[in-house]
């Protein structure tokens, strides 16, 4: 948007006013110290958060505004000076990588680098967002077997050996992963002392109640999950399906796309197959549409305008998930950035790759509340 013109003067009312009421505040006393934090408005030794100023000498809120170029050059057109910001070198969370069709052994290769329990089917991760998820013929006794189905959904059977499932714990864990930022990695469990052959990285879309047996032979319910692998979430949705779907309003509201995005997180009933599979297409292009619309145009790495347009005019920019290895689908909009080409490919093969992913998902996580 365009900022409403204001005098020198009243900027410098704004850095006054900053200094008395915002700096002693436990939230502002170290904001240069934070990643999102590109640039320092620099005035008598001192130095401001240039947005923050910009919003207190406008009442334009700091999101409705770009950072970087934006705020760099209304501030500097007012003759006041803009450095950047050095920061250290930080040490995000390493995503496991694990090789499909490889096999591992369970406690060295997962649970020490890892962590997580040793002999639980589902275990959460307390070192690295990540939950780990074992399959195997165990269940087959009590009347239920995990399995991909016709149309490429996985269906696994969640955990709780006696009486009725209920979606607590590991169960909760798996239908809250995307919304926690942990990747989902399926196992199969080759047999005593054979390994866990690595399955692959995948995306919880939602899940049924069926009837089973438990540990003591009694029916009870069962909870299955359907599960899409990470990278096949759009691509291999049917054109028949995809068809059915209404298409978005062309420029929707950004509360309203942010409530479209978010309507399909946790806990939700349906079946598998080209249900799942049309649910998580609707879900994926949501979150899409609203990141893109979210960034104003502006990468959310480096701040600076999309290189281009697209053909349809509307600024190029692309989704990138920072708790994954590979993009894939998308999940929930604070662990997804729309960003330039250039920090794209920077982030993913890049030398300083780790550092710049790390700034954006701090960033993420300070523009983008969990509800």
């Amino acid at each position: 948007m365009v900022l409403p013109d204001v005098a020198r003067v009243v900027l410098e009312d704004a850095l006054r006013l900053f200094d008395a009421n915002l700096r002693p505040l436990p939230q502002w006393s170290g904001w240069e110290s934070s990643a999102s934090q590109k640039f320092a408005l620099v005035h008598l030794g001192l130095r401001y958060p240039p947005k923050k100023i910009i919003s207190m000498a406008t009442s334009v809120p700091v999101g409705s505004f770009s950072g970087g170029r934006q705020s760099n050059e209304y501030l500097k057109a007012r003759g006041f000076e803009v450095v950047a910001i050095e920061h250290a070198v930080v040490g995000p969370l390493e995503a496991p990588r694990f090789v499909v069709g490889r096999v591992y052994d369970r406690l060295p290769d997962i649970n020490v680098p890892y962590g997580g329990s040793r002999q639980s089917g589902i275990s959460p991760s307390s070192r690295t967002p990540a939950i780990f998820l074992f399959t195997g013929d165990s269940g087959e006794q009590y009347g239920y077997r995990d399995a991909f189905d016709a149309d490429g959904v996985f269906s696994y059977t969640g955990e709780g050996q006696v009486g009725d499932m209920q979606i607590t714990k590991g169960n909760l864990s798996i239908t809250n992963h995307a919304r926690d930022g942990r990747a989902l990695h399926v196992f199969e469990s080759l047999g005593k002392g054979k390994g866990q052959k690595y399955v692959g990285e995948f995306t919880y879309v939602n899940h049924n109640f069926q009837r089973g047996l438990d540990r003591e032979g009694n029916d009870r319910r069962t909870i299955v999950f359907h599960l899409v692998p990470v990278g096949r979430e759009i691509d291999e949705v049917p054109l028949d399906v995809v068809d059915e779907i209404p298409l978005s309003s062309p420029m929707p509201d950004l509360t309203d796309a942010r409530k479209r995005a978010l309507s399909a997180f946790g806990a939700n009933e349906g079946g598998g197959g080209k249900e799942a599979k049309k649910k998580l297409y609707v879900r994926s292009r949501a979150v899409r549409d609203y990141v893109l619309l979210r960034s104003r145009g502006e990468c959310e790495s480096c701040h600076e305008p999309a290189p281009f347009k697209r053909v349809d005019g509307c600024p190029y920019l692309e989704p990138h998930h920072t708790t994954r290895v590979s993009d894939g689908g998308l999940d929930h909009p604070r662990f997804v950035g729309a960003i330039c080409p250039t920090c794209h490919r920077e982030i993913h093969h890049g030398l300083d790759g780790n550092r710049r992913n790390a700034e954006l998902t701090e960033y993420l996580a300070e523009i983008e509340p969990l509800n």
